[in-house]
């Protein structure tokens, strides 16, 4: 069974758009592979909702899951996050991120 290729579009600090192919499972979450194929400085604290380096803002699409506490937590102490920020750390590489569009945001 082959398995299919989706895209999204991130916006990187200097205001220019990226499109990133990727197949649902390859990574654990959002943060590891714009790590691995586009990032090199990101996600200070692993992936464990606590530092909110990964923080983005979902600019075009939505995702279903909802965030737990721990990210609800960290987010809450951003001082730039809005309705649509989450932590790529928390995010599941799945089909609902095809088409995605999101900034990610500068540390502040």
């Amino acid at each position: 069974m082959r398995s299919e290729n989706y895209d999204f579009t991130y916006i990187d600090e200097f205001c220019e758009a990226h499109k990133v192919e990727f197949k649902v499972n390859d990574y654990h979450s959002l943060m590891e592979l714009l790590f691995d194929k586009c990032m090199e400085d990101w996600g200070d604290c692993k992936g464990r909702a606590w530092c909110g380096t990964c923080h983005i803002q979902i600019l075009e699409g939505q995702l279903s899951q909802n965030m737990d506490s721990d990210e609800k937590d960290t987010l809450s102490k951003i001082e730039d996050t809005q309705e649509n920020s989450r932590l790529a750390c928390q995010i599941p590489i799945n089909a609902e991120l095809h088409k995605l569009v999101f900034k990610i945001m500068e540390r502040t």
